[in-house]
């Protein structure tokens, strides 16, 4: 995609949020309540994160972020009613893998954190 999005979500002022629902036995002790924090652009802001980094996860979080931006470039709130709930690549413990972690992903403002379930109107 060129540039940055289009919608009112967009710049420094949001935040993709990608928080752990669940986390059962994972190998890189993930803990539920725990957040992947992204800028607008897919972009992990590491130092506001407090999860443990995981390239299975965050691989099956990117189809996500790429739909936000997409829906952000339309205008539309970036989250997708649809598509916000993502899973890690292991298997769990049930089907022979290691564990299991799952997110949900949200909007929020960067500043006070609160959630976005709406899009603020251009100001």
């Amino acid at each position: 995609m060129a540039g940055a999005p289009q919608c009112a979500g967009a710049g420094d002022r949001h935040e993709i949020v990608a928080e752990v629902t669940s986390a059962i036995h994972c190998a890189n002790f993930i803990q539920a309540g725990q957040v992947f924090v992204f800028d607008m652009k897919g972009v992990i802001k590491a130092e506001k994160s407090t999860a443990n980094l995981c390239l299975g996860i965050l691989a099956r979080i990117q189809p996500g972020l790429l739909m936000a931006m997409d829906r952000a470039a339309e205008g539309l709130h970036p989250i997708s009613p649809r598509w916000r709930n993502f899973d890690c690549y292991d298997l769990g413990i049930d089907h022979g893998g290691m564990g299991k972690v799952t997110v949900k992903l949200h909007l929020r403002d960067a500043a006070t954190h609160e959630v976005l379930r709406e899009l603020p109107s251009p100001a």
